[in-house]
């Protein structure tokens, strides 16, 4: 249908009755300035929300960088002035530590026990001037330990990490007056005062998380807004996703002592784990609790959450394709993980993890025993035997193998299931 010009309406109003035209046209002419008169305040309203909403856009935008800013300067602090020193302070602790109790670990050992320098103390047994003046310079460390933390209260957010670093300081207490001779109670009054152990990977973890999310803040400030890497997700992500209730329940509980130990026989004391593909993180609560530093990953993200459900835990998502560690780990610990991997992926996945594993570290890794793969409830499950497994680093000259083993597995009912068991350790370059 054409439009209307002009010419059309004024020789339509000039074919109308004129007493209609003049009895009408006002009215009609004063309809259609009411109806232009509400469009145009229409556009003007939509005009000045839209204008309102960018403005209060831009004004909660730039609350967020102000907050966010606030917040990095904050973990600045608190890693400056608490993390940062603590971690240092126990590094030169346990270094000093391990040359004291040397001998005298050696000593104990041969008597089928173990050495605990508080009992060593209460029982008023002698220590050599070098090992006095070492315990000396470990309870002078130990001083300023506890001046950081009753200083730095204020920076410790977690209630759990505040009851260890309770603990912590009544351990260093109580050690300082057995080293003086002021204690006359009865030895097994202070058996319950102990070093705990979860107390390093405990720091280690919190001083990660205030890192990762500093990280979060300078990327959001940089570029303006807010940046998450989404995993492309598959099937078995998927899974883990929706039967996180069912998978805890089948895996969280399992003792895993014979596959444990070979793992803790070849890394230092201590020493720093990467937990990949965590899973519920029953193998990084365990790590933790013994002592050693734990950083974990999973690329589902219920998995994740569930692994940091333990307080002292810090676990990303992230897939094995984001490894970007180098040489930062005494041991890497891969437990039913690779598995979800087929071959040449998890040959890649190897040189990645080889890559952030420290020179003489050791990798633990556990695959089910078979051939092939398959797919059960969606997950992608790929076997190895004792010749096909040596396919998963034989072309990387980085690696030897130390031991490969069969276990049976340990879930419910999984019973009759089979797994082939290997560390590698990552040789030292000599020049």
């Amino acid at each position: 249908m054409p439009l209307l010009n002009s010419s059309d309406i004024l020789n339509w109003i000039e074919q109308c009755d004129t007493e209609i035209v003049k009895a009408w046209g006002p009215i009609a002419v004063g309809l259609l300035a009411i109806v232009i008169g509400s469009i145009i305040n229409i556009l003007l309203l939509w005009h000045q929300r839209k204008q309102n909403n960018r403005q209060n856009k831009f004004n909660t935008h730039q609350l967020e960088l102000s907050k966010s800013k606030e917040e990095r300067n904050e973990i600045l602090q608190r890693l400056d002035t608490f993390y940062g020193p603590f971690i240092q302070l126990r590094t030169q602790s346990e270094v000093i530590y391990r040359k004291f109790e040397s001998e005298l670990e050696k000593e104990y050992k041969q008597k089928g026990t173990r050495f605990r320098t508080l009992r060593h103390l209460l029982e008023g047994k002698t220590l050599s001037p070098q090992e006095n003046d070492l315990l000396k310079q470990i309870l002078e460390i130990n001083e300023k330990l506890l001046t950081l933390i009753e200083s730095s209260s204020g920076d410790i957010d977690k209630l759990e990490l505040q009851d260890l670093l309770g603990k912590f300081s009544a351990h260093i207490r109580i050690l300082k007056l057995a080293y003086e001779k002021k204690l006359n109670g009865p030895i097994e009054l202070f058996e319950d005062i102990v070093f705990p152990l979860a107390i390093d990977g405990a720091i280690e973890s919190a001083t990660e998380r205030l890192k990762y999310r500093l990280n979060e803040i300078n990327c959001m400030l940089k570029w303006q807004g807010t940046y998450q890497k989404k995993l492309k997700s598959n099937s078995t992500i998927r899974y883990y996703d929706k039967h996180g209730d069912e998978y805890t329940n089948r895996t969280l509980f399992i003792d895993l002592s014979e596959l444990y130990n070979p793992f803790r026989e070849q890394v230092k004391r201590g020493g720093r784990i990467l937990d990949a593909g965590c899973g519920v993180g029953r193998d990084t609560r365990y790590f933790i609790e013994h002592g050693y530093t734990v950083i974990s990953f999973d690329a589902s993200r219920e998995m994740v959450r569930r692994c940091n459900e333990y307080p002292h835990a810090f676990c990303q998502n992230m897939s094995f394709k984001d490894i970007a560690y180098k040489e930062e780990f005494d041991g890497i610990w891969c437990c039913s993980s690779l598995l979800h991997l087929k071959l040449e992926e998890a040959k890649e996945a190897i040189k990645l993890l080889t890559t952030a594993l420290k020179c003489d570290g050791v990798m633990f890794i556990s695959l089910k025993l078979g051939k092939g793969h398959k797919r059960s409830l969606g997950r992608l499950f790929q076997y190895y035997d004792e010749d096909t497994v040596q396919e998963l680093y034989k072309d990387d000259s980085r690696l030897e193998p130390i031991k490969l083993w069969q276990s049976k597995s340990l879930v419910v009912d999984d019973l009759d299931g089979k797994w082939l068991n290997l560390l590698l350790r990552k040789k030292q370059f000599f020049f």
